[in-house]
């Protein structure tokens, strides 16, 4: 088993070096330049070197990548996506399983939340998914979206799924609880609630605020969809 993680391992160096070998010097060189700037949180002389490096080979698809994790950095998290989805197009391996790009849409899912954009948010969420389908937060904050729609079934399917990644969190068992009591199980809600502050007791009073969060995003989301009904009628 070792042998054969390390075989994987070496062929994946290997590909990455030819990759990055076939372009052209001053391309190369911009880049090692960039991410040594990247190293030094030198974010703008960074970006200034990954896209010299673009000016130079269109088609390099490190430079895009590293240019994107420069501007995630930075907080500009659409340019970074941008840059990410086009180093992917160019070579697709890597946009597998990275965490920097599924944190990436994972970030900015969060924030459309926040701003009860949830289609925006939705669409970042499976994103992110689909990058990482293993990824124990992706099914938890796209659950929480579902259950502000109004989509508790959906919602609990996440969280179920989140749960069975990582039964470590007390968050996703208060919010499956929740959803559970919108369909009128609260049996089975009251022992989620347990789950989670048997995970962590002093988190009562978070769960709490965290729970009643959640209760006004819900409620405004369907004052918003009443008023478009209205405006509709």
């Amino acid at each position: 088993m070792k042998r054969l993680l390390l075989l994987a391992v070496l062929a994946l160096l290997i590909f990455t070096s030819s990759s990055y070998a076939q372009h052209p010097q001053a391309a190369r060189k911009s880049v090692k330049q960039g991410v040594e700037l990247f190293g030094k949180n030198d974010l703008t002389g960074a970006i200034a070197e990954y896209d010299r490096a673009i000016s130079i080979d269109p088609k390099f698809a490190e430079a895009y990548f590293n240019r994107g994790k420069a501007k995630r950095a930075g907080g500009d998290l659409d340019g970074a996506i941008a840059d990410y989805e086009i180093a992917a197009g160019i070579d697709p391996n890597l946009a597998t399983n990275n965490h920097d790009m599924t944190g990436a849409y994972l970030n900015r899912g969060y924030i459309r939340s926040n701003r009860l954009d949830l289609e925006g948010a939705l669409a970042d969420f499976d994103r992110a998914i689909s990058l990482d389908p293993n990824d124990a937060e992706a099914y938890f904050k796209r659950g929480r979206a579902f259950l502000i729609v109004g989509n508790a079934k959906f919602a609990i399917a996440d969280f179920d799924k989140s749960i069975s990644l990582d039964d470590h969190n007390p968050l996703v068992y208060a919010e499956r609880g929740f959803a559970r009591q919108t369909q009128g199980d609260n049996s089975e809600a009251q022992k989620d609630f347990e789950r989670g502050l048997k995970l962590n007791n002093d988190l009562r009073l978070m769960l709490d605020l965290h729970l009643l969060d959640l209760q006004m995003q819900m409620k405004e989301m369907q004052r918003r969809q009443a008023a478009t009904r209205k405006n509709i009628a």
